[in-house]
């Protein structure tokens, strides 16, 4: 974990801390506009709040380590030096803002499809300049569509906003933390719902403030969140698999594909049983070369 990246884990915890105390004028910003739902307006006072007074570390500034739980059960410390704390957010730029320039640094640093983000922080480190964008989710319920697959980084920084009648939630993190691990049949590029109360849930349970210390607790669904996100057609044949193999009743609402893949493993099983062994392993290398 570099400078940057402490920074980051810091930041957006204070930045989650210090919106939750300010849930009252959350509370009165409009999210519907002409009948259609809209973030204009959060993505409006994130830039002021972000700008005006939120851009260093202040809340957190005492914390001087980060300590992070790795997947073999052994810890990993990282000091927070004042050159950590030196570093600060100048601006906060809103999609119109991101000039032709800064969409061609965003795009070489991403991995997954480019599109535009909610909010691309202006970070000045050390006297560099550097950008990192920000996701950002609002929603009255609690489970919603996530983002296409091919545009998610899973590693990338969320901002949920969880929003009622009588008050305002706050939760930062990262995207693969508040992906919930559904995943509805696709009729087209697929959507893994992403959930308030799951990035809620992790943080409360792997990401501790103790003295001064900030500890991370390895997640053992990590792995299977990386899959969903890195791999989802492995992730829905294998749950077709499971669907052909289930020997349980039926359910009164046996979902409509459940018995087109039961039509069409049959259809399958019908063409594979009719070639030879030597035809069959043939085929078999066939298919396997014509996965992308």
């Amino acid at each position: 974990m570099n400078e940057l990246q402490l920074f980051l884990r810091l930041y957006l915890y204070e930045l989650e801390l210090r919106l939750n105390d300010r849930s009252q004028e959350l509370l009165e910003l409009s999210f519907q506009s002409d009948e259609a739902n809209t973030d204009r307006s959060l993505k409006e006072y994130l830039k002021r709040f972000i700008e005006n007074g939120c851009n260093r570390l202040q809340q957190l500034a005492p914390i001087q380590e980060v300590l992070v739980e790795k997947e073999d059960g052994q810890t990993v410390s990282y000091e927070v030096t004042d050159q950590v704390r030196d570093i600060f957010v100048e601006k906060a730029l809103l999609p119109e803002e991101i000039t032709p320039k800064v969409e061609r640094i965003l795009a070489a640093g991403k991995t997954a499809n480019y599109t535009k983000p909610d909010l691309c922080l202006q970070i000045n480190l050390h006297g560099r300049t550097v950008y990192e964008t920000i996701e950002l989710k609002s929603t009255k319920k609690d489970d919603i569509p996530g983002s296409s697959v091919q545009q998610v980084s899973p590693e990338g920084w969320v901002i949920f906003v969880k929003r009622s009648k009588k008050t305002v939630q706050v939760a930062t993190g990262k995207y693969l933390h508040m992906v919930n691990s559904k995943l509805q049949f696709p009729d087209r590029s697929p959507r893994p719902q992403v959930s308030f109360s799951e990035l809620q849930t992790w943080n409360q349970s792997h990401r501790n403030k103790q003295e001064n210390s900030l500890i991370l607790r390895w997640d053992e669904e990590n792995p299977d969140k990386q899959e969903l996100l890195t791999d989802w057609q492995g992730v829905l044949a294998r749950r077709w698999v499971k669907v052909l193999f289930d020997e349980k009743p039926l359910k009164r609402r046996d979902p409509w594909f459940h018995n087109a893949l039961r039509k069409f493993a049959l259809a399958f099983l019908e063409e594979y049983d009719r070639l030879s062994p030597e035809e069959q392993q043939t085929y078999r290398e066939f298919i396997a070369a014509r996965i992308k």
